[in-house]
């Protein structure tokens, strides 16, 4: 049976909301989506060089080793790609490149910033950056798959819906940042281990799965949990994991931008000298941590307040300025990047506030944005 497809709008952005069995969603997905599929894939700058790596001998050993962790941790997931490559009609193989292109060791720049917070009230708030050329690409997906709780996330056409912001239906949101891997691991590539873990119940089994199953390349996930109020944020990368729960009396507020903070001997460190790892570039642009540096300098100078914390709040500190007096990105000057939308969900309430391009701001019900009820949101 077809799969359904329904389509709204949200603060600017497009909101496909899929349903059926989860091959045709995921043909039908990108049925729906082919021309913006082909028009995300065709303005990677990297997509040219990740080609020819992929063809030379080490290129495709490394690229081989990946896809058969990936195949043996995260089948299904893998299979979802396959799926949404033959219904936009795209190369699969270019398509898994650019999914893995965070778990090869090859530059992938910076971008996004996350807030997390407990004390009696809980937050997790999330800035969604990426090239301008992207902008009018960026939209929202909900994912209505027979057998599984459903899953809305922002979303880049050609990726596996996976490596943003996610809520689901299982009460739990986070928000993704991407953290350079110098030294990937032989394991499954993270966007796939970050689509498995949208399926899991609780908070606990979202940890434990993460610690569990890590990932090849990096990303900091910021999770928050709204039956229980709890934020704690994970560090994944290259095979190792770090977690730290915030405490509502001591440590309230947590903040991650795009460089480790918690795991040792930090395997995203910069180098001034380009090395080799199998074959190709040194993962680290000295220019680029230190821009996830200076945002983490901003976050980390943010007086705590006292008492508990609005949505407006966030949405000030994510959107309010640039650096160096904040974290909003603006593609001007020297950053490549800009902010294509901001979240915040209030745990406590059941709320999220979405601003999307140019600023246009919706507010709903938390669980009716997970389940892909866009007719609630106001603003």
């Amino acid at each position: 049976m077809a799969a359904g497809i329904r389509e709204h709008e949200l603060a600017g952005l497009r909101w496909l909301v899929v349903s059926g069995e989860r091959t045709e969603v995921f043909r039908a997905l990108g049925q729906a989506a082919r021309a913006e599929v082909h028009a995300v894939q065709d303005a990677l700058p990297e997509r040219s060089a990740l080609r020819r790596w992929a063809a030379t001998e080490r290129g495709r050993i490394r690229v081989g080793r990946l896809l058969d962790a990936t195949h043996a941790a995260c089948g299904t997931q893998l299979a979802e790609l396959r799926a949404l490559a033959a219904g936009a009609g795209a190369d699969f193989h270019d398509l898994l490149l650019a999914n893995l292109r965070g778990d090869l060791g090859v530059d992938d720049g910076t971008g996004c910033t996350d807030l997390g917070w407990r004390r009696t009230r809980s937050y997790v708030a999330h800035n969604e950056d990426g090239a301008p050329a992207l902008g009018g690409r960026l939209m929202l997906l909900t994912l209505l798959v027979d057998g599984d709780a459903p899953v809305t996330v922002q979303w880049y056409p050609g990726f596996l819906p996976a490596n943003t912001f996610t809520a689901t239906g299982n009460g739990l949101v986070w928000g993704i940042n991407h953290v350079q891997a110098a030294r990937p691991a032989d394991a499954p590539g993270r966007h796939f281990v970050a689509r498995a873990l949208q399926q899991a119940p609780t908070l606990d089994a979202a940890v434990d799965h993460l610690r569990t199953r890590p990932s090849a390349g990096g990303f900091a996930y910021t999770i928050g949990d709204r039956a229980e109020g709890r934020v704690v944020v994970v560090e994944s990368v290259a095979g190792r994991t770090a977690v730290v729960e915030a405490d509502p009396v001591h440590h309230p507020l947590h903040w991650h931008t795009n460089h480790l903070r918690h795991l040792p001997d930090p395997a995203d460190a910069p180098s001034a000298a380009a090395t080799a790892n199998d074959g190709a570039q040194a993962a680290r642009s000295l220019g680029q941590f230190e821009e996830s540096v200076a945002r983490g300098k901003v976050l980390s100078a943010l007086p705590v307040p006292a008492d508990d914390l609005g949505a407006q709040w966030f949405l000030d500190i994510l959107t309010s300025a640039p650096l160096p007096q904040g974290v909003h990105r603006t593609a001007a000057g020297t950053d490549p990047l800009m902010t294509l939308c901001s979240v915040v969900a209030d745990l406590t309430d059941d709320r999220i506030t979405v601003r999307g391009p140019a600023g246009k701001t919706a507010e709903m019900a938390l669980s009716d944005f997970a389940h892909g009820r866009a007719g609630a949101a106001t603003g």
